[in-house]
């Protein structure tokens, strides 16, 4: 049997953090939201829009601004409102909380080299 790689304990979030997000860390919560509610990768994503996988990639890590013309398509293409993508709930601090957990792993790995 394959070992399960262990992701480590995930700091619960306090809600009052939302408020500091970015407008790219809230698209980037907010598409991870969607891609879990329809069960898409980045790769559908992607194809939906005529974009590359690896630019989907960046923007659900928050490593890269989207252009207003590639928001226009999501809302067309997904028949979402870009308000709701960029609405984070108390139903996200989940959410949050790893995606956070993660950048300060992959910050604390760039201050280690």
């Amino acid at each position: 049997m394959p070992r399960l790689k262990r992701e480590p304990p995930v700091e619960a979030v306090d809600i009052s953090v939302l408020d500091s997000l970015s407008f790219q860390e809230r698209l980037a919560i907010g598409l991870e939201r969607l891609k879990a509610q329809r069960k898409l990768t980045n790769r559908d994503l992607a194809e939906q829009l005529g974009v590359h996988e690896a630019y989907i990639s960046q923007v659900t890590r928050a490593l890269r601004d989207v252009k207003l013309s590639t928001l226009d398509k999501m809302q067309r293409e997904w028949d979402v409102v870009i308000e709701d993508l960029l609405k984070i709930t108390e139903a996200d601090l989940p959410r949050v909380a790893v995606w956070k957990a993660r950048r300060k792993k992959q910050k604390s790995a760039e201050t280690d080299q």
